[in-house]
């Protein structure tokens, strides 16, 4: 650090200069990301509430309001009827979180999750931080984890079972209400990892999924607005099924304003409950169906574009998201990214990965595919 400070005009300058270094969602060129530019309302919002901290509640009651009626909405929205829950940071805390409650809940000596082989990679962190060993069940032609599957492994030591309300890398939704049979049977937590999906499948207009609280097994949910919600990044959640589980995270703070936490982060930024707060008013369930909507039109556009170019969907998408394959996958993955694009290269399934956020246009579809065209030729 240098021994004098600089002029605020000077710092805000050079800010500016760093700032061009970042690539800009509106550009439209971000095709592998699960997060989007926030909503304007959101930004505002998040500027409003710089200095609040939720880990100090009392202090800061108006947040913790907002942060309330943001968990109540979600919670609405996924028919929890005695659910309650937190912000969180993302999908790796309210996983953990998640697991860490089922542990606690289950008190095995040797603890294990089985997760699907489709499970987002924070699971296995999860596992690694919590001491669980992760038991991982079979996919099946349809990138979906086989329900059979899953109960021939559990076993005395099992403490919960994770599902996908839309898998991170093909989108694709798990027979959670079969896993919540199975999840009942046994008296095995059931957690649900929608961190994208949670704020896309209610939705959507053309099909339904059962995926949720409505599910009698159902004990944990991940949601994250910073994805779909268009809230500011970091704004993640997890619901619990009843509050009589928040005991099971529960920390003594014996010298703030509230005597307990239930969460991870001791600090927490309330501008991340504003900006989920003021998007979930201004946009409302006809503005979320609206936003949805127009992703899941250009995901048709892409699909059509792609089909006529001659790739391979390895699923017919059921959300927002598109993996393709084409006669050298991994090549035209490394292509488009020199043509400025950027899309995901998946070895395992040896695809590309396209996510098509609010930011993403019409017009940013077309000179996609323009350039997928060109790409093609380059390297036949």
């Amino acid at each position: 650090m240098q021994t004098k400070g600089n002029y605020n005009r000077r710092v805000l300058s050079e800010l500016q200069k760093i700032q061009r270094l970042d690539h800009r969602y509106e550009d439209g060129k971000i095709l592998c990301s699960m997060c989007t530019k926030p909503h304007p309302v959101a930004k505002k919002a998040y500027q409003m509430f710089l200095d609040s901290n939720l880990g100090d509640p009392g202090l800061f009651p108006g947040s913790k309001k907002m942060e309330i009626e943001v968990i109540t909405k979600l919670s609405d929205l996924l028919h929890g009827v005695e659910s309650c829950g937190m912000l969180v940071t993302g999908g790796t805390e309210a996983n953990l979180s998640a697991l860490y409650a089922a542990k606690k809940q289950a008190s095995a000596p040797h603890p294990e999750v089985i997760l699907p082989d489709s499970a987002h990679f924070s699971l296995q962190k999860v596992c690694n931080m919590l001491s669980i060993r992760a038991v991982y069940a079979p996919i099946d032609n349809s990138f979906r984890v086989i329900p059979d599957q899953v109960e021939k492994l559990i076993n005395k030591n099992t403490i919960a079972i994770v599902s996908s309300a839309g898998t991170s890398e093909l989108g694709v939704i798990d027979p959670i209400d079969q896993l919540s049979h199975v999840a009942s049977k046994h008296g095995v937590w059931l957690h649900v990892d929608a961190a994208f999906g949670g704020l896309v499948i209610p939705f959507l207009k053309s099909a339904s999924y059962a995926f949720d609280f409505s599910l009698p097994g159902v004990s944990s949910i991940t949601v994250d607005p910073h994805k779909m919600g268009m809230a500011a990044i970091p704004t993640g959640s997890i619901l619990y099924r009843e509050k009589s589980m928040l005991r099971l995270v529960e920390t003594e703070t014996p010298y703030l304003t509230e005597n307990a936490q239930y969460t991870f982060a001791g600090t927490r930024t309330g501008a991340s409950a504003a900006s989920a707060w003021a998007v979930f008013q201004v946009l409302g369930i006809e503005g979320f169906q609206k936003v949805i909507g127009g992703c899941m039109r250009n995901t048709s556009r892409l699909i059509k574009g792609l089909k006529k170019a001659g790739c391979e969907l390895l699923v017919k998408p059921t959300l927002n998201i598109v993996a393709f394959r084409s006669q050298n996958t991994e090549l035209l993955a490394k292509k488009m990214k020199e043509l400025g694009w950027f899309v995901s290269y998946v070895p395992r399934y040896n695809c590309i990965r396209v996510i098509i956020m609010p930011h993403i246009k019409a017009r940013h579809i077309t000179n996609f595919l323009c350039d997928l065209e060109v790409a093609e030729n380059a390297i036949k």
